[in-house]
Parts: C-alpha cells; sequence; structure tokens
C-alpha cells in the first residue's frame, strides 16, 4: 500500500487536478488514453533508451534486475496517471507517485534525471497525439492536459523526495552523532587489541609458513573491518583517515606481495627487512589510530536501552552506506532478521521482566557471534537484525545457523534464579545490487516468514530471483 498524502497537500493537489480535468474535453482525455494502452511499452523504451544514454543515470540502472522491473513500473504509471476518472482514483496515483519520490530519495537518483525521462514521454504522447484524428482545438487541449498533468505527478515526486532526502540526512548525521558518542574508551582497547592480533598472525604466518601460502591481509582482519565499514561514520571529516587507508592499502597490496615473494625465493635477509617495513606501517597505523580517538569524547548515548544495540532509526544511513561501497567497490553484503520464538508465551508465562531479561542475553550472543565490523541491531520487539558486512551468501548462512545453534544450546538465566531455554528464526538475504535498501529489508523479511511458517528454530535464505 502506498502512504496518504499530507491533508494540505492532497487538497491542493486534488483542486488542481479537479481544474485539470474539467478543462480537458472527454475526447481529448480518451484519446490519451488510448495512446498510452496502446504504446506504453514502446514509452517505458524509449524513456530508459535516454536514460541510459546519460553517463549519471547508468550509475543507477546498470542493475539487470532494476531495469527489468522499474520497466513494468513504469508501464504501470503511465496507465495509473493516465486512466484517473474520479477523485479516488487520482489520490491513488498521486500517492504511488509519492511512494517512487520516497524510492528515488533511497536510492539517491538525482531529480533532474527523472525531468528529463519526463520530457521523453511528453515528446512521445505529443508525437502520436500529432498523429491522432482530433481537431486543432481538442488537440491543444490533449497537449496541455499531458504536460499538466505530467508536472503535477513530477510535482508530487519532487517534494516526497526532498521531505524523505532531508529525513535521510538528519538520520545520517544522527548515527555520526551516535558513533561518536560511543565508549570511546572501551572502542580504543579493542581495535588496538585487533590491529595487535593481526599484526602477530601475520607474524606468525611468515615464521611457519610455506611458500605459496597466502599472508593475512590487514583489510580482511577485524580491525580493517571496522575501519572500512564504521570508522568512517565515527572519524567522518578527520584528517587521519586518508592516511590510514593509504597505510592499509601500502601493506595489502605492496609489502605483503613483496614478502611472498621474497618467501618463495627462500630470501630471508630480505623478508627481515619487509617485516620491519610492515611494523614500521603498523606503527604509523597505531599513531594515527591514536589520534583520531583522541578527538572524541567518551560519551554512551543513541542506543536502544534494553539491549544497548544499535537502533533502527539508523538502519536507513548503514543499509544506504554499504549499498554505496557494494557498487563501488563490489563488496557484497548480507542482510539478517532474527526472531525469537513464541516470545508472547515467555511474556504470558513468565512476566514481561523475565522477557525482557531474554533479550538482552540473546542481543549479547549476536553481539558475540559477528565480527566488529558488522552491524547490530534492536529491530523491533523480539525482532533483531543484522548487516554483514564483506559477506557472500555460503558464509552468511554459516554465520546465521551459528547463531542459531547457539541461542539454542544456551541457558538463559531470568528473575528469581529461573532458567529458559529459546529459539530463534532467521531470514537471510544478499544485497543483489538493487539500490533501494528497502527492498533488501523486504526480502530478509519475507524469508524470515518462511522460516517461522516452516517449524520455527530454522534458518531460510531469500532466492535473488524473489521479486518484492
Amino acid at each position: 500500500m502506498y502512504k496518504l498524502l499530507p491533508p494540505e497537500t492532497t487538497e491542493t493537489i486534488e483542486n488542481d487536478w479537479l481544474t485539470l480535468f474539467d478543462q480537458a474535453p472527454l475526447g481529448a482525455r480518451t484519446a490519451v488514453r488510448d495512446i498510452i494502452a496502446a504504446h506504453r511499452e514502446a514509452m517505458a523504451d524509449a524513456f530508459y533508451e535516454r536514460m541510459m544514454q546519460d553517463p549519471e543515470a547508468r550509475t543507477f540502472l546498470s542493475s539487470e534486475v532494476v531495469h527489468e522491473r522499474l520497466h513494468a513500473s513504469m508501464q504501470r504509471w503511465l496507465t495509473t496517471l493516465f486512466s484517473c476518472e474520479t477523485r479516488e482514483q487520482f489520490l491513488t496515483a498521486m500517492a504511488m507517485q509519492r511512494h517512487v519520490g520516497e524510492v528515488h530519495s533511497r536510492v539517491d537518483v538525482p531529480v533532474n534525471i527523472v525531468a528529463r525521462g519526463a520530457r521523453v514521454l511528453k515528446n512521445r504522447i505529443g508525437n502520436h497525439l500529432a498523429r491522432s484524428p482530433l481537431g486543432r482545438d481538442e488537440l491543444v487541449e490533449a497537449v496541455i492536459y499531458v504536460d499538466s498533468l505530467i508536472d503535477l505527478a513530477f510535482e508530487v515526486m519532487s517534494s516526497a523526495f526532498v521531505a524523505s532526502h532531508e529525513r535521510t540526512a538528519r538520520i545520517d548525521e544522527a548515527y555520526r552523532s551516535f558513533s561518536s558518542g560511543q565508549n570511546m574508551s572501551l572502542e580504543r582497547e579493542r581495535q588496538r587489541s585487533a590491529l595487535l592480533d593481526w599484526e602477530n598472525r601475520f607474524l606468525q604466518a611468515v615464521m611457519t609458513g610455506l611458500p605459496g601460502d597466502e599472508l593475512p591481509r590487514v583489510s580482511s582482519s577485524s580491525f580493517g573491518l571496522w575501519m572500512q565499514h564504521k570508522a568512517s561514520a565515527v572519524f567522518r571529516g578527520a584528517s587521519e583517515l586518508t592516511a590510514v587507508r593509504t597505510l592499509m592499502r601500502s601493506v595489502d597490496e605492496t609489502l605483503l606481495p613483496l614478502c611472498a615473494q621474497q618467501l618463495g625465493a627462500g630470501n630471508m635477509n630480505e623478508v627481515r627487512h619487509l617485516l620491519k617495513q610492515v611494523q614500521a606501517e603498523v606503527g604509523e597505523l597505531k599513531f594515527l589510530i591514536e589520534s583520531m580517538f583522541e578527538h572524541l569524547v567518551d560519551l554512551e548515548s543513541g542506543k536502544d536501552a534494553l539491549t544497548q544495540l544499535l537502533n533502527r532509526r539508523f538502519l536507513p544511513a548503514i543499509l544506504a552506506r554499504e549499498c554505496e561501497i557494494a557498487r563501488t567497490e563490489g563488496k557484497p553484503f548480507a542482510l539478517l532478521l532474527i526472531d525469537v520464538d513464541h516470545f508472547k508465551h515467555i511474556n504470558d508465562a513468565h512476566g514481561h521482566q523475565a522477557g525482557d531479561r531474554v533479550l538482552q542475553q540473546v542481543a549479547a550472543i549476536l553481539q558475540n557471534s559477528v565480527r566488529s565490523g558488522d552491524f547490530v541491531f534492536r529491530y523491533g520487539g523480539e525482532e533483531f537484525l543484522i548487516v554483514l558486512v564483506e559477506m557472500d551468501h555460503t558464509r552468511a548462512m554459516r554465520v546465521a545457523e551459528k547463531i542459531r545453534t547457539r541461542i539454542a544450546a544456551e541457558t538463559l538465566l531470568i528473575s528469581n534464579g529461573g532458567q529458559l531455554n529459546v529459539t530463534v528464526s532467521l531470514g537471510v538475504a544478499m544485497h543483489d545490487g538493487h539500490p533501494d535498501y528497502q527492498r533488501l529489508v523486504n526480502r530478509a523479511d519475507s524469508a524470515l516468514y518462511r522460516a517461522k511458517q516452516g517449524g520455527r528454530n530454522r534458518c531460510e535464505h531469500d532466492s535473488l530471483e524473489t521479486k518484492s
């Protein structure tokens, strides 16, 4: 269902449409409707052909799934808009246009690109009208009707786009404030430990590995994932960020391959020289990380009060960022939606305090089951959501199954010394290149529904071919 328009907007748009509808003769409106019915597929072809000629537009339309879905949506949009005969039909069409504007905002499609496409549609419809049997006066009325109706729809879309874009910007800024307000002293120690762990694993691989063994990359370590996916929000604008990324690339793309090459050749003197260079770059990394943490205050804020996980209000900012990383860098990610089975029964049988204790302990298991670069949310009620960064389908299902078995095996403590065992159902969806993150959430939700329908305490994945 599409969202209804605000009352004040509805009244203004409705009055404009009624005026336009009354001024356009029935013959003109009928001719336009018949042209749309006969040529809507060709019009959608022309619309996307023009869009794909634009380098800026190709950024958003390169996915085959998006193109096929939008092509059908364009035909439905044309039919709906130009077949309105009643107030209710028109309001439905405008609510649909508002939805389009919100989707464009989530995907971040510039309004000017859509305006170019609107001109293509106007020209196509105008050319067909010019060849129609309409008389001169009715032809003029029909052209005015088409131009005005498309402009009216574009006005609603643009208004929704701006409102949604401003809301997303506010959420993104709130997430940045939230991120910088975490317990930075604890996070600093965690990342120090993670970087030291990578350094030790690297040295061990060099000393005990065999020629041809792959050396662990710093960018693939727990520290590296945190730096690439979370630190960019926490330290946004920090001058040290660029230097940190440069050092990580230098280690991964220059020093590690050279180490592997010299190890294979048995040239240990050169290996020792390269180890000193790696340690020097790691020392510089540590200095830069310390410098960035020094700029942040130790302030806890913005978390879910019960579980201390991320609040779902930050989900749009995080998913939009991960979609952008996937699009520009080709790094896949997965989304897990998790529901505590029969949670209402727990509340009814043991009380809401026991239910809260269950949620807190489940949240802790989830947090301890993923990497520091992943995101764990309290999605609402007894539902949780996890974003697994740089994760393929096989590994995502493995993580989901690990979570399911860990929770099922854990004895949870409740008030008065009581104990409970609970299970969870999980839905897994992989980002498939579609730029609208809400579609990914919907796919994970569908997979979760199948898991619950299939008996609960199970993991289900959503096929890439599943349509929203």
